[in-house]
């Protein structure tokens, strides 16, 4: 009947709402990874708490991708070498098929290549993944729901002891002598790699002296992952990256004119296949190969250049704090308003009982306490000083930062 029909979900909503859900429980599981490799990451370098994990990511990620920008002389003859295997390849075929069009030799012979290559994508997601998965295993990650959770509150109240003991100028001073003491030990590394290149015999003895150089704290976990190189791995990555993208042009510009006979002569299913790899490639497997391979080799080493980058960004974001929240209370000390007028107001503001509330409310608030800036100066300041999650930011930072002005007036 009409009335049972509309009762039953229709597929499309039903599949929306399935990917929406899976989507989630995704997000849920890279947040639960984070929190786990950031604690063993401070841990293993010894770094405060409050030290941005987060930010020395993404910077970990810009400054991978500025060099991968950077195509070497090497990786243009590797290009020549493949589009020489290439041709090879559809000089064979004109020999095998003598009555297929030379166009569709090229095609069946970029189909070849293409699916190869995500061949070698799914190897190297898996091998990264595997990397990531023993990382887990290292900080404290656990199949059990219970042991998980135990571990995830450990982990939660660590960082709320922290927020409240520990100080941003004390942190910043550990992350500089932390930074300063790495750029020393790459410079002992770049020394002695030189002493290494001129004296051959001296290699065993450097090589027993390498640990010794990587920066770990004593006591903290063994990571020994097989066949990891951060500059080995760091080549393949961009190697596949730069294949896939030469593949999507050679596609673009000989391939795609052809699809048309392809399907008329194929069917719909070959037609498809020509460039299904790519586009797995570039859609799915690449993102994750490149996120998992940033994790690996920032959680097991430090890049000296990117901790400086980031520990000068903490020292302004730390002073702009500062600035703020003294500005802030000196104007709520002129009104004869306390901070838990602030709170009742924020949390009047945040329906939901969620602790976030969107910007611009806050701005509304804080222009009532006498706190007053444009909307786009004021954004541009929230950016800065706090982390977003999306248009809403956690309105207890703000009466925190405030409540340590006031400790320091004390």
């Amino acid at each position: 009947t009409k009335t049972s029909t509309e009762s039953v979900p229709s597929f499309a909503p039903t599949l929306f709402c399935c990917g929406r859900a899976a989507k989630k429980r995704s997000n849920h599981r890279e947040l639960v990874e984070l929190r786990l490799i950031r604690r063993l990451f401070l841990h293993r370098f010894g770094l405060p708490q409050l030290s941005p994990f987060s930010k020395y990511l993404n910077r970990a990620q810009a400054s991978q991708i500025a060099h991968m920008i950077e195509v070497e002389p090497s990786m243009w003859i590797v290009l020549l070498a493949v589009a020489w295997s290439i041709c090879g390849v559809v000089e064979v075929l004109k020999q095998l098929n003598t009555d297929m069009p030379e166009s569709h030799d090229l095609v069946e012979a970029f189909v070849m290549f293409a699916w190869v290559l995500m061949l070698l994508h799914i190897m190297m997601f898996m091998y990264f993944r595997s990397c990531v998965r023993h990382l887990l295993h290292s900080a404290a990650f656990s199949n059990d729901k219970a042991t998980l959770t135990a571990n995830l509150t450990a982990i939660a109240q660590e960082e709320a002891n922290a927020w409240q003991n520990e100080e941003a100028d004390k942190a910043l001073e550990v992350m500089s002598c932390i930074q300063e003491h790495h750029e020393e030990l790459e410079f002992q590394r770049r020394r002695n790699k030189n002493i290494e290149a001129q004296q051959p015999k001296t290699r065993g003895s450097t090589g027993k002296r390498r640990e010794s150089f990587s920066g770990v704290m004593p006591g903290s976990p063994s990571i020994d992952i097989r066949f990891f190189s951060h500059k080995g791995w760091h080549i393949g990555v961009m190697l596949l990256l730069v294949l896939n993208g030469f593949l999507v042009t050679l596609f673009v510009q000989c391939a795609f004119y052809d699809m048309d006979d392809i399907y008329e002569d194929f069917g719909t299913l070959p037609a498809i296949m020509v460039p299904l790899p790519l586009v797995i490639n570039s859609l799915f497997l690449q993102r994750r190969i490149f996120y998992d391979f940033v994790i690996v080799s920032s959680t097991l080493r430090i890049d000296s250049h990117t901790l400086s980058d980031v520990v000068e960004n903490f020292s302004e974001v730390v002073r702009l704090r500062s600035e703020f929240a003294t500005s802030l209370l000196h104007h709520m000390t002129q009104q004869e308003l306390a901070i838990s007028d602030l709170q009742a107001e924020l949390n009047a503001r945040d329906a939901s009982g969620s602790g976030f509330i969107e910007v611009d409310d806050l701005r509304e608030v804080l222009s009532k306490f006498g706190f007053r800036l444009t909307r786009f100066r004021f954004n541009s300041v929230v950016k800065l000083l706090f982390e977003l999650e999306g248009t809403t930011v956690a309105y207890s930072n703000v009466v925190r930062l405030v409540l340590m002005a006031q400790n320091d007036s004390l």
